[in-house]
């Protein structure tokens, strides 16, 4: 299952960066794997979203380290 998703996933980043096709904008795809079935549903953008409405509150991305309290060691990522 995890394959399916993921090959999912990846058509729906192509489609956007090359800008062919219909991408899922707007709706939900869902999938039942022991039914090999999709079903989709269309999903309302909602004007009071705090990242998509009309007038968003969230304008970046949260900083996971600072929120959990978390320094990375200073030679994380360095190799010799």
């Amino acid at each position: 299952m995890p394959g399916v998703i993921g090959v999912i996933q990846a058509t729906e980043a192509i489609k956007l960066i090359v800008g062919e096709g219909e991408p899922l904008v707007g709706r939900l795809l869902m999938y039942d794997s022991l039914g090999m079935k999709f079903r989709e549903i269309r999903i309302r953008r909602d004007p009071k979203c705090p990242l998509c409405g009309d007038h968003p509150t969230i304008t970046e991305l949260m900083n996971y380290q600072e929120l959990c309290g978390l320094e990375a060691p200073a030679e994380a990522g360095v190799a010799d």
